[in-house]
């Protein structure tokens, strides 16, 4: 039963990137939206995310940053927009290497999405307008809580501040290039700038507020089937646990 759920959703939200009404916002702020690819499992999803994306009339310009080297990316997309930059790398990259992108870019908004969520354009439009009513912090919609010591605790979906936003980022262009300070301080150490390049950059661009980032209400988040893929899915690879703890210890040392 739940896999025809999962089944009739994923085909209502393709049909709604066809189907859908677009979106505008009463500012004169236009955001970049930038999604990362790296997995072909996760590529077959990318033009019903793409068609959600393109009906956000504040959408400047939308960036697929493909880090698999593998791939062509524009050749598995068939739509046209003067919006869409597709960015491919000659090497494989980690999901933290897209700040690196976007900064090619100087967007003054900047929404950054994962692959595995599959995100309709209320959405993006929801999380936009909870930037722009407030710049002082980044915004998305799953974060996590810290507990005692480095244990944290995942939540979504809920209004409320958060210590590490994951998923998904709507941040400005001061907060991206604090994030940029920050990963050359932390950087220093190679060991721990390349584990922010590969998976822990969710952490430093979580710190670059003048507060707590901020998750907000929305539908239940949906992602696709290889969200918990231990083959795919990077906070299931061996070893994030351990990256996560010592990038946060790092972090709590410059600030």
């Amino acid at each position: 039963m739940r896999a025809i759920l999962r089944k009739l959703k994923y085909g209502h939200w393709v049909v709604t990137s066809y189907m859908g009404r677009t979106y505008s916002v009463r500012h004169p702020a236009m955001a970049t939206i930038l999604i990362t690819y790296f997995s072909p499992a996760r590529m077959k999803h990318i033009e019903p995310q793409l068609r959600h994306v393109l009906k956000c009339k504040f959408a400047e310009k939308v960036i697929v940053s493909n880090h698999n080297p593998d791939v062509r990316i524009e050749d598995l997309v068939h739509l046209k927009d003067p919006r869409l930059h597709f960015v491919n790398q000659d090497v494989a990259r980690g999901c933290g290497y897209r700040w690196l992108v976007a900064k090619e870019f100087d967007p003054e908004y900047l929404i950054v999405m994962d692959d595995d969520l599959l995100l309709t354009a209320r959405q993006l439009h929801h999380l936009f307008l909870a930037l722009l009513h407030n710049t002082n912090v980044p915004h998305g919609y799953a974060g996590m809580v810290r507990m005692e010591g480095y244990e944290i605790a995942y939540t979504q979906c809920e209004e409320k501040p958060v210590d590490y936003l994951c998923e998904i980022y709507a941040t400005t262009r001061a907060q991206l290039t604090r994030y940029l300070d920050l990963r050359m301080q932390v950087g220093a150490n190679p060991e721990l700038k390349s584990m922010i390049d590969a998976a822990a950059d969710f952490m430093v661009i979580s710190r670059t507020g003048d507060a707590q980032p901020e998750i907000h209400e929305t539908r239940r988040l949906f992602r696709c089937s290889t969200f918990m893929d231990q083959t795919i899915a990077v906070h299931k690879a061996p070893g994030f646990d351990a990256s996560v703890m010592s990038v946060g210890r790092a972090l709590d040392e410059i600030q």
